[in-house]
């Protein structure tokens, strides 16, 4: 749901060499191999997924630091790997875009503290969260989407 997610990575993403795919099949990893201890981490694990330092506290931060140019509000034209954004409850929420079209990767749905694939439209039937849109950029750093 909401996370801190201030953790730093040894390194930043080459994003030239680092795509969206990458980061999707990553969350996917993760999903399948049942990643845990990732409640309220949706900001830290999509950094980790994108292999992205640490920046801002939140995913609503992180979204409210974006600059306006790498914001977009059509759902269903983000590329693979994009990182959509919620508002609601303390910190938001951040999910990924999935290989598929309406669907992302997202923590803690549909499963409390595990990686899964949902629609779009969970993060605000169940938490009842308002999308907020989707972003080519995340903690300052351009992504490869």
């Amino acid at each position: 749901m909401a996370h801190l997610g201030t953790s730093k990575l040894k390194s930043k993403t080459n994003t030239k060499t680092w795509s969206g795919k990458d980061a999707a099949n990553q969350m996917e990893k993760w999903h399948i191999n049942g990643r845990t201890n990732v409640q309220g981490l949706c900001l830290k694990t999509c950094r980790e997924a994108w292999k992205i330092n640490a920046k801002y506290p939140s995913a609503i931060s992180a979204w409210n630091n974006t600059p306006k140019k790498h914001k977009h509000l059509d759902a269903i034209k983000a590329p693979i790997g994009a990182t959509h954004f919620w508002k609601g409850g303390k910190f938001g929420h951040i999910a990924i875009q999935s290989n598929k079209p309406g669907y992302v990767w997202s923590t803690d749905l549909p499963v409390k503290n595990r990686v899964g694939r949902i629609h779009l439209s969970v993060v605000e039937d169940k938490w009842n969260f308002k999308y907020l849109g989707w972003t080519t950029q995340l903690n300052g750093v351009d992504l490869n989407v």
